[in-house]
């Protein structure tokens, strides 16, 4: 044969062999470019379940471990990441600051549970759900800062209640003045006590030695010493119990029966919203609250006028309790000062009631607040547990 015509078939048979090899490759390029393909699409519509085979493989074994292998690592950092916005989400809702991140649309992208509770609503998507005058309202505390959240221009508003901290650190200073008072008079009063008591007696044992002017000038005397500082005493000792509110022992109860029990000492019109409300709360202290309450509404009312009282759940599910009467508004400068320990309108009136029920509710999670309504003339005490 000739030599030229072997080195053509041999060439040819190289060609052959070059063109099969190369149409193999192509195919396992092909192959791993969708598998490639396949694996990002997944990846990026979030579906981790896929898995290239690997097993009983002769060709591409390897490629599909490695493949797998990728998936495993882009897995595991997406619960990494999913895990740790769990954690500042239950850190979020966690704060009382409330807190919203805006975009420059107006579009809500973020927001706590505090958030929803400060400004009274079920669910935050946009700015236009939040009525403007709860921004604006004094008992709302409002920061506001920028930052860039993928490659936005965001907003980040941070909300706190500034009434509640108010009222809190205004209770918390009444006690450690009280506390201070109470204890001062007491160490003065007891020895005046003793003393006047003592002196008392020594005069009836030497009735027959003093002149009968002296003993009564001296008796009077001691006796208005000893009165006056009985009354005293039996004054601070009163007034103690504001700087010692028992600690609060919660239990779960009805809401009607408590109040119902309630209406058999005043004249009152109950409504409960649902029927079956529940509270959880100290029931003994959340009497308390609820008789002095209803004692200054009956009081309000006795030159005519209804009480009502009304139980319902608000937005935040807390449990409120509205004690009402039309027996007139409270004029403003009262207003502002019911709750002030010792103060008070009332000729016979202790002037710690009101600010021993706001400290009891205050004790319990909660608060206690006056609502006016000028246009039907109702006075409303709020009891609000959450």
């Amino acid at each position: 044969m000739d030599s030229n015509l072997i080195v053509i078939l041999l060439l040819i048979v190289l060609l052959l062999t070059v063109v099969r090899l190369y149409g193999q490759l192509l195919r396992r390029q092909r192959k791993t470019t969708a598998h490639l393909r396949l694996l990002f699409k997944a990846v990026e519509n979030g579906d981790y379940t896929l898995h290239f085979q690997e097993q009983g493989l002769s060709k591409g074994r390897a490629i599909n471990h490695w493949l797998n292998r990728i998936k495993e690592v882009l897995q595991r950092a997406r619960d990494e990441q999913m895990e740790r916005d769990r954690y500042y989400e239950q850190v979020l809702d966690a704060t009382t600051t409330g807190l919203l991140v805006v975009d420059d649309q107006g579009r809500i992208l973020l927001h706590n549970k505090a958030a929803l509770q400060l400004l009274h609503a079920e669910v935050l998507t946009h700015t236009n759900q939040i009525e403007p005058a709860l921004l604006k309202s004094d008992s709302l505390s409002r920061h506001e800062t920028t930052a860039t959240l993928r490659d936005r221009r965001v907003r980040i508003i941070a909300l706190s209640n500034v009434q509640g901290e108010l009222e809190s650190h205004e209770v918390e200073a009444w006690i450690k003045l009280i506390r201070v008072l109470t204890h001062e008079i007491m160490n003065s009063i007891t020895p005046i006590t003793s003393l006047s008591t003592t002196l008392l007696e020594r005069i009836d044992a030497k009735q027959d030695t003093a002149t009968e002017d002296e003993e009564t000038s001296l008796r009077v005397g001691l006796e208005a010493i000893k009165q006056t500082s009985e009354e005293l005493l039996h004054f601070v000792q009163t007034y103690r119990r504001f700087t010692h509110v028992p600690t609060p022992k919660p239990t779960l109860f009805y809401v009607r029966p408590f109040l119902e029990r309630m209406a058999t000492l005043y004249p009152v019109q109950i409504t409960v919203e649902p029927s079956d409300l529940m509270m959880y709360a100290d029931e003994g202290l959340m009497q308390h609250v609820a008789s002095n309450l209803l004692k200054n509404a009956i009081e309000a009312t006795v030159n005519g006028g209804e009480v009502y009282i009304h139980a319902y759940t608000d937005q935040q599910e807390a449990v409120v309790i509205d004690v009402s009467d039309t027996g007139g508004l409270i004029p403003q400068a009262v207003a502002e000062q019911i709750f002030v320990p010792f103060f008070t309108t009332k000729p016979e009136g202790s002037g710690i009631g009101l600010s021993l029920a706001r400290q009891i509710m205050h004790a319990s999670g909660g608060t206690l607040s006056l609502l006016q309504d000028t246009g039907q003339g109702l006075t409303t005490l709020r009891m609000r547990l959450p």
